[in-house]
This record gives C-alpha cells, sequence and structure tokens, in this order.
C-alpha cells in the first residue's frame, strides 16, 4: 500500500534529477491546461417610475410633435424629452405637442413627464401614454436581449469546439507527452523530446484515447458535477498508461485507468489536499513559487503516485537527491 510521504520523496527526488527541465515541462501543463436617432424609432430604455424629462425617451411616431417653431432644429441631435426643453428654453422658439403649443416660459414650470401631462391636458390635449411607451420599449428591451443572448451562444458554441478539437488533436497529445516526461524523469534525467513524443508514435491512437478520455468525463459531469470529478479520477492514470503503452487502445487504457484507481480515488483525493497549502503560498506569491517550485513538484509527485499505485509502492529513493 502505497504512502503519501513515499511518493512526495519520489517525486521530489525527480525534481532535483531535471530541474529545471520540470520546471519548463511543468509550465507547459500549466499553459495549456489550464467580446438609432431619436427620429428612426426607440433609442433607449424607458423606466415607468423615473419620469424627469431627462430620462423619458420616446418614438416620434407615438407623438404629435411639431418642430417647426424651432429654427435650426437638428433632429438627429434630440434624444429625450429633455433634450427638447434644453433647446426651447432661452430661446423665442415653441413647440406643439399632440396640438398644445409650448414655449419656453411654459417649459420653466415642468419638471417631469407628469408636469408636461398636466399641461397638456389642461390645454385640451392628449397626455403621452407612458404606458405604452412602457410596453414598447420592454418589448424592443426583450428583443434585443433575446438576440444577445443567442449571439453569445452562437459565439460560444464555436469557441467550446473550436477549444475541443485544440485540446484533442494539440494539447492533450502534449500534455500526454509532459505526463511521460515525468514518469521518465523518476528513474533517469528524462529528455524534453518526451514531450512531443505522441506526435512521432501513435498519434492517432493518442487523439482517439484523448477523444474518449474527455466525452466520457463531459457526460459524466453532465450528471452534476460530483459524477464528473469522480470519473476524472478514475481516468486520472490515462496520460501514464499511454505513455508506457502507446499502441493501447482507448477502451483498455480507460478501463485499466479505472481499474487501478479502483479503491485509491478516495486517497488519491486526500494526497491532492495535502498541496492546498503549497496552493495557498504559491498565490501569495502570485504564482512565482508555483511556477519554479510547487507545479513541477506537483506533477513529478503525481508520475510518482501512477508508479506507487501501478506496481505496489513507490520505488525507493535513489542516491539522485
Amino acid at each position: 500500500m502505497w504512502k503519501r510521504r513515499d511518493v512526495k520523496a519520489k517525486g521530489k527526488a525527480g525534481l532535483v534529477r531535471s530541474y529545471w527541465k520540470a520546471v519548463l515541462v511543468a509550465l507547459i501543463i500549466a499553459i495549456i491546461g489550464g467580446g438609432a436617432g431619436f427620429g428612426g424609432g426607440y433609442v433607449g430604455g424607458l423606466n415607468s417610475k423615473s419620469k424627469d424629462l431627462e430620462t423619458v425617451r420616446v418614438d416620434l411616431d407615438d407623438l404629435d410633435i411639431d418642430f417647426d417653431g424651432l429654427k435650426g432644429f437638428d433632429l438627429d441631435r434630440i434624444n429625450d424629452l429633455g433634450d427638447i426643453k434644453d433647446r426651447v428654453s432661452g430661446s423665442d422658439s415653441e413647440i406643439v405637442i399632440n396640438g398644445v403649443t409650448i414655449d419656453s416660459k411654459d417649459f420653466k414650470d415642468i419638471d417631469d413627464l407628469d408636469d408636461l401631462n398636466d399641461f397638456i391636458k389642461d390645454h385640451g390635449g392628449k397626455a403621452i401614454d407612458v404606458d405604452k411607451i412602457n410596453r414598447e420599449a420592454g418589448r424592443a428591451a426583450s428583443f434585443v436581449g433575446l438576440a444577445i443572448m443567442v449571439i453569445i451562444f452562437i459565439i460560444a458554441m464555436v469557441v467550446s469546439v473550436i477549444s475541443f478539437i485544440m485540446d484533442i488533436f494539440l494539447f492533450k497529445p502534449i500534455e500526454f507527452g509532459c505526463k511521460r516526461f515525468f514518469r521518465k524523469n523518476l528513474d533517469e534525467p528524462a529528455k524534453i523530446s518526451n514531450v512531443f513524443y505522441a506526435f512521432s508514435s501513435h498519434y492517432k491512437n493518442t487523439v482517439k484515447t484523448a477523444f474518449f478520455y474527455n466525452l466520457f468525463i463531459f457526460l459524466w459531469s453532465l450528471l452534476f458535477i460530483i459524477p464528473g470529478i469522480i470519473k476524472s479520477y478514475s481516468y486520472r492514470l490515462v496520460p501514464y498508461i499511454m505513455g508506457e503503452n502507446p499502441d493501447m487502445n482507448w477502451r483498455q487504457a480507460l478501463d485499466e485507468s479505472a481499474r487501478l484507481m479502483n479503491g485509491n480515488k478516495w486517497r488519491a483525493f486526500v494526497y491532492d489536499l495535502s498541496f492546498l497549502g503549497w496552493g495557498i503560498l504559491s498565490a501569495m506569491t502570485l504564482g512565482v513559487l508555483g511556477i519554479f517550485y510547487v507545479n513541477p513538484y506537483k506533477q513529478s509527485s503525481d508520475a510518482a503516485l501512477y508508479e506507487a499505485i501501478r506496481y505496489g509502492s513507490a520505488a525507493p529513493v535513489d542516491a539522485a537527491v
């Protein structure tokens, strides 16, 4: 039965054996693992509780407004009724809303939509229908929100598909090669070329294994997070198994990992928790400690964990330390 202390000791020995190579390969693993104008229709949101003239935006089609009295009136620069008031105030211009003429003097006593409606009704005009404006604003906002959600969903799907393809055909083969490096480095100084081993030997088989590896974990994750985590522990040893047996088909690799992890998943989980303190220290150093010690130490120890589970116990630490 393997012990965490022995596994970590073996992992630390491998790290010391090829320190800078281990730092580089662990960094590779971390990198690969680990966006209308006022006259053209509704131009902004309307909150029925916000009746200040500066916030009420309406569609000109809903109002009978005569702008002929405004000299040099630029329709494109008018966003709300507050802009109209500002344009009329301080001038001799006047404006006709729903058959009621309003000049700059009248606008001085009009501060919000209620005041404007009271003035229009007092002079025999039809008040502005705020509820109608709100309904149209709500429909417009809902349509825009739905369109944005659809666009975001499509973009997310495209990004997910591209990420999945890159992971299967590029990142996973590199990750498997990195695991192979750390496994070999436990017993002898390993070569960086191990990282790209999958591209020169049994690449198609590695890609197929990576595909089903990701697929099964994803499908189990759909049953809520916990089943996905459990299955990820079941398939934890697949990269190391493929590193030692690159010609093994995907079904055999996954089954062998599940067999080896049977009875070891909880102990492996506790083993991972034992690195929690190192993770906190790494965060406190803004990741510097993680790059130069914690990550390569963890990756080397993970390889030692595979060795301990598959071969019965962690091999003794040799004189390389």
